[in-house]
């Protein structure tokens, strides 16, 4: 198992733009043994019949938010997030550029599905860039975030630009 995660390790940054899915409540959540998923989306969280179905599909033992993006960022600064194991979910590398330029010091972060996009390429074959993808991962990579791409947790890390 490639996934043997400190305490210390949580929350685990993850972009997908599929939002809280199968392969994250699931596979990601049992590989492990996430006690809480957040999902990060100001779109999401102002839809509340959205954000409760997308919230039913998550297993009772689990907790499962939807948040703002700025109440995300104020208890990442507070470390709310680090209490339990726990994943937030982003759908783009420009809202985990965001956390950063807000004052949160992620120091990692986890590229899981991008999917094709037009004006999208290929950099793995469940990972599409955009140029502005692009430019704000390579932003987070200057200022010391380390990336790894990885679908699902029994397949090896990427590193993003490794």
């Amino acid at each position: 198992m490639p996934w043997n995660r400190k305490k210390s390790d949580f929350p685990i940054v993850r972009i997908d733009d599929r939002l809280l899915h199968g392969q994250v409540v699931v596979g990601w959540a049992g590989a492990l043994g996430l006690e809480w998923l957040i999902l990060v989306n100001d779109r999401v969280s102002e839809n509340k019949g959205l954000s409760a179905a997308i919230k039913a599909g998550v297993p009772p033992e689990i907790r499962a938010d939807v948040v703002t993006f700025d109440q995300a960022v104020n208890d990442m600064i507070a470390g709310e997030y680090a209490q339990k194991k726990s994943m937030l979910v982003l759908e783009s590398p420009g809202d985990a550029l965001r956390l950063l330029h807000k004052g949160v010091a992620l120091r990692k972060l986890h590229v899981g599905g991008l999917h094709f996009r037009e004006g999208s390429e290929e950099l793995l074959p469940y990972v599409f860039l955009s140029n502005w993808d692009r430019m704000a991962l390579d932003e987070m990579l200057e200022r010391g975030v380390r990336i790894t791409c990885q679908d699902i947790p029994s397949t090896t890390p990427v590193a993003y630009r490794g």
